[in-house]
């Protein structure tokens, strides 16, 4: 098994730390592929891809962290994978209970679940069981359930710019480039 972690790590905060940590744990995969989002994806006031893959790296030295969505233009996690597939088997594609219940309006996102599997975080006081069971009963198979609730967020970190939320290297990071500045 490989397990693809994508997102905006926009810091990597210690939840997306803590979430690595159990997915070697639960799964102990071959590789975990954390993958942070390129610029020309659709959010606004986002860091720019340097500095989150530099901070990615930071966060995460002991693991593949790959750079290819900021190589072309961004066409969907399911060409990501595609291309991943490639050089990797057995990919399963990790995220939050948060993103899934949004995953109608990705690209191609009825390919991408008929394709791959995908390990899923509870979160936010998401029912998400309920969630795949009527909205997408015909992937329930494709989906495991980790019950394993983290309360931080990036956007917390970004509000608070509370260095407790992130690796102490990556704080030292932000604060050198002047990243989130308080507000």
């Amino acid at each position: 098994m490989n397990i693809v972690y994508g997102g905006s790590f926009n810091p990597p905060t210690i939840a997306h730390k803590k979430i690595v940590l159990k997915l070697h744990e639960l799964f102990k995969p071959q590789n975990i592929l954390i993958i942070p989002t390129g610029d020309s994806y659709t959010w606004k006031n986002i860091t720019p891809f340097f500095h989150r893959l530099n901070m990615t790296k930071i966060a995460f030295p002991n693991e593949c962290v790959l750079d290819i969505e900021q190589k072309k233009e961004y066409q969907g996690t399911i060409n990501t994978l595609r291309y991943l597939e490639k050089y990797y088997d057995n990919l399963y594609f990790t995220m939050g209970a948060d993103n899934l219940i949004y995953i109608k309006k990705w690209i191609n996102y009825e390919a991408l679940l008929n394709e791959f599997n995908f390990i899923i975080f509870k979160r936010d006081d998401i029912d998400i069981e309920a969630f795949i069971s009527k909205e997408l009963q015909e992937f329930k198979d494709k989906f495991t359930i980790v019950d394993f609730n983290m309360e931080i967020s990036a956007t917390e970190f970004r509000s608070s710019y509370d260095s407790s939320l992130v690796d102490s290297k990556v704080f030292d990071y932000i604060k050198a480039n002047g990243l989130y500045k308080e507000e």
